[in-house]
């Protein structure tokens, strides 16, 4: 046994110095990243550089993190891609680059550098920032003229950057003992900075540049348990949120998130707050787990100067039970107007006149009183909701023909008869859209709708008593003016 010679443990070999390169970027960024992964891979070789892009070397079966830590703990270069598109891709505060700036301070000739676009990111003093130079001008041009005027410019700080890299590798072989490599044409860092440019330009050409949202949406999120157990009415703490076209001024409100609450707080007291909330509830709810929506609500802005078609365009349902609910609110198409403003008038006066005594007037209308008292108790708040959302339009349409003005009628009865017929509804119809708000918060509510159908119902017997002697007489002026009109033009 003492003769046997004692073997030495062998000596780890140490492993070959590569010169190492990082690629971060935002996921948005994926293509760029790996664009300048490839042209970098190109130019320095695959035997004494690496290029490091996650995508690339992430193994399944061990923790990612540590596959990055592991690899970020080599790195020479730390590569940040930013592109400053729409929003800054990279905040410099991501877990890759804050691990990166701990470990410069430990190691020696570790360096980042920002690849930007056009507009360079707020990085320190101490860190390189290149640009690429494709900024928003230069995607408004072609392809061609984006290759012609590469390296007009004189000294491109990227090749220069890719040849110092190339120097560096070089470095590297020499102390490992191999030859010199030779460089081959396309590994020419001019010519790689070039076609590093042209894959990217020909990418960004294919993105989006801008996309206008002409229609006014609005977003609501709510839970879905809420919405299932509010039944008539969406949940109080359901966020509406702007999603563009500054839909909140529809109601004369400024553009930013509220509750539910605050919105029927702020609309409460306005003309047309319950339609607001009847069509907007109506909307989301009809998307509630449903396919056929109702896309048949229209309101009417603050101002009566528009109305809007309320559309639900995507109902999304979250695993957490989060709803969230697009709303887009289309203006109604308003028709040009022709020949002379007096026939004009007439006949979009007549118009609503009509349209008053198709509503009132006749007893086989779905809102004459005969009907309204005799109706399904549960039906009651459907048939005001429609109710109110004409009493709307025709006040809209009255103000947007200038029939708003009682001195229009004039030309076809007396001050006398305007007076009465304006004396008669004005206090009828405040009674009118008073009770109709009082069934709609009822809704769902039978005992206590049950006895304002019969409110309603007298609201309306004593409107339409009123208004009908003002309404024929309007009716037969207005049609002796139309038969003297045609006359005229048969002459």
């Amino acid at each position: 046994m003492g003769n046997l010679a004692v073997v030495p443990a062998p000596v780890p070999s140490a492993e070959p110095r590569i010169f190492r390169i990082f690629i971060s970027y935002a996921s948005e960024d994926a293509f760029l990243a790996q664009a300048i992964g490839k042209s970098l891979k190109i130019a320095l070789g695959d035997v004494f550089a690496e290029i490091n892009i996650d995508k690339w070397f992430l193994q399944p079966g061990s923790e990612f993190k540590r596959q990055i830590e592991s690899k970020l703990e080599k790195t020479d270069v730390l590569i940040i891609v930013y592109t400053g598109v729409d929003k800054p891709s990279h905040g410099y505060t991501g877990w890759e680059v804050g691990y990166f700036d701990r470990v410069m301070k430990s190691a020696d000739n570790r360096t980042k550098v920002a690849l930007f676009l056009d507009t360079p990111p707020a990085i320190s003093a101490d860190e390189q920032g290149v640009p690429l130079g494709i900024g928003k001008n230069k995607l408004q041009g072609s392809v061609e003229t984006f290759e012609a005027e590469l390296g007009k410019d004189g000294d491109d700080p990227l090749a220069a950057l890719i040849a110092k890299w190339q120097d560096e590798v070089a470095e590297i072989t020499r102390q490992g003992g191999f030859p010199k490599r030779e460089m081959r044409p396309e590994q020419d860092p001019a010519c790689c900075a070039k076609n590093m440019r042209m894959e990217i330009f020909r990418y960004l050409k294919t993105t989006v540049d801008i996309t206008l949202k002409p229609q006014k949406q609005i977003t609501i999120r709510a839970k879905g348990a809420a919405l299932q157990q509010s039944q008539s009415d969406l949940p109080m703490d359901a966020e509406l949120v702007s999603a563009g076209g500054s839909p909140m001024s529809i109601f004369g409100l400024p553009d930013a998130p509220m509750t539910w609450e605050k919105f029927l707080q702020a609309t409460g007291q306005t003309r047309y707050g319950d339609s607001w909330r009847d069509a907007i509830t109506n909307v989301v709810l009809s998307g509630l787990d449903k396919i056929n929506v109702d896309n048949s609500q229209i309101v009417v802005s603050s101002d009566e100067s528009k109305t809007y078609r309320v559309i639900l365009t995507t109902a999304t349902k979250y695993y957490d039970d989060q709803r969230e609910f697009n709303l887009y609110f289309v203006e109604a198409l308003r028709r040009a107007e022709y020949g002379d403003q007096a026939t004009t008038l007439l006949l979009k006066g007549l118009e609503l006149v009509c349209r008053f005594r198709f509503m009132f007037l006749e007893e086989d209308s779905e809102f004459s009183y005969r009907n309204m008292l005799v109706m399904p108790v549960d039906r009651i708040p459907e048939v005001v909701s429609r109710l109110q959302k004409e009493l709307n339009l025709l006040r809209k349409d009255s103000r947007d023909a200038g029939l708003d003005e009682p001195h229009i009628w004039r030309q076809f009865v007396s001050w006398d008869q305007i007076e009465k017929m304006a004396a008669a509804y004005r206090p009828n119809e405040i009674q009118l859209r008073t009770t109709i708000a009082r069934i709609l918060d009822a809704k769902g509510q039978e005992d206590k709708i049950l006895p304002l159908r019969q409110e309603i119902a007298d609201v309306l017997k004593s409107l339409t008593e009123a208004i009908r002697p003002g309404n024929t007489l309007l009716l037969q002026e207005m049609a002796k003016a139309l038969q003297e009109l045609a006359i005229k033009v048969d002459k």
